[in-house]
């Protein structure tokens, strides 16, 4: 499916009351999906009478558009919300657990498996009584249903042939080398798409990538500078040379400053309304390829308009999202695919 629309600018401006779209909110909350996809339809009928009342001309592409309620940003602020509990819920038992008299060698939370794991540096007889602070602050922080287990700290060390003053160096010589070839390519006017990367491990050797756009045709100088400048620091070090469609780069900076991948990926993936199973996406070639991978079964009816659903959303996300305006004229291609991996037109 392939976006390439643009946002009507008086619909940008049109704006429903905030108590109409919190009630609206709440309804959803509380409703099953099929039920969320009849109030969908009849907010979406509300939202043209009010559109054809006020003398606007769109099409019906665009209804979803300014109907729905815009689950992806309605996600994001949550999530926010979640993030900054789970901060606060840190703090606090961090600092209650200390005031007993324990210290905390390590505390890690799994949200996804509702798991607490905290460990105690000499712990002695302190397990109940930190179990039973941390579960108090979980609870007063909203997080309920979790198993706290305390365990004895154990300190990880890292087994390496590497001894710490050769690691400084490899730091070093990776910083230095990159500085190098970035300055020599710039002098010869190479216009790098991604900055150069370097790495040096005493396995490896050293390994040198450059990222230029298709357009480029001195390659072989391009070697030859990468060459030149490895050699100081390995007899042969192994080359990457690519090169990929400016364009392409462009839409992926604009996308990453905005992290609009991240939310739309998070979004979907810890939906309880979609039966979404994976995510992936690339911006090369251009344009940018989203891929929803899901467990529908397209011999089933509802997949279509489960999957046109999810596709929606995404434009909607897109179309109105706080901090999406710098990608809303960018062309991209949503795939809902189904368990047999397969696009669902």
């Amino acid at each position: 499916m392939s976006n390439r629309w643009k946002y009507p600018e008086k619909v940008q401006q049109m704006k429903f009351k905030e108590e109409h779209q919190s009630q609206v909110f709440h309804h959803l909350q509380s409703s099953t999906p099929q039920q969320k996809r009849t109030i969908g339809r009849l907010w979406m009928a509300a939202a043209v009478v009010v559109l054809l009342l006020g003398g606007l001309l769109f099409t019906p592409a665009m209804e979803h558009v300014v109907a729905k309620i815009p689950y992806i940003s309605q996600f994001i602020e949550q999530e926010e919300d979640r993030m900054e509990q789970m901060e606060t819920f840190f703090s606090e038992a961090t600092q209650t657990v200390e005031k007993e008299g324990y210290q905390i060698g390590n505390m890690q939370v799994s949200r996804d498996d509702k798991e607490v794991i905290v460990e105690l540096i000499e712990m002695e007889d302190g397990k109940q009584k930190v179990q039973t602070i941390v579960e108090e602050h979980l609870e007063k922080n909203g997080f309920h249903d979790y198993e706290v287990s305390v365990q004895p700290f154990e300190e990880r060390v890292q087994q390496s042939d590497v001894t710490e003053e050769e690691m400084e160096q490899y730091y070093k010589n990776t910083k230095e080398l990159e500085e190098k070839l970035t300055t020599r390519l710039k002098e010869e006017n190479f216009e790098l798409m991604f900055p150069v990367q370097v790495q040096m491990n005493p396995t490896r050797g050293v390994y040198i990538n450059v990222i230029v756009p298709k357009t480029e045709t001195r390659l072989s100088l391009l070697e030859e500078i990468m060459l030149e400048e490895g050699h100081v620091y390995n007899e042969e070090p192994e080359l990457d040379i690519r090169q990929v469609e400016k364009k392409a780069r462009e839409q992926e900076i604009r996308w990453g400053e905005t992290g609009a991948i991240h939310d739309i990926a998070q979004a979907m993936m810890e939906s309880e309304q979609y039966p979404v199973t994976g995510f992936a996406f690339s911006f090369h070639p251009y344009p940018l390829q989203i891929k929803i991978k899901t467990s529908l079964d397209r011999s089933d009816k509802s997949s279509k308009e489960i999957a046109e659903e999810i596709r929606e959303e995404i434009d909607l996300f897109i179309q109105t999202g706080e901090k999406t305006a710098p990608i809303r004229e960018d062309e991209y291609e949503v795939y809902v695919l189904s368990k047999d991996k397969k696009n669902i037109q």
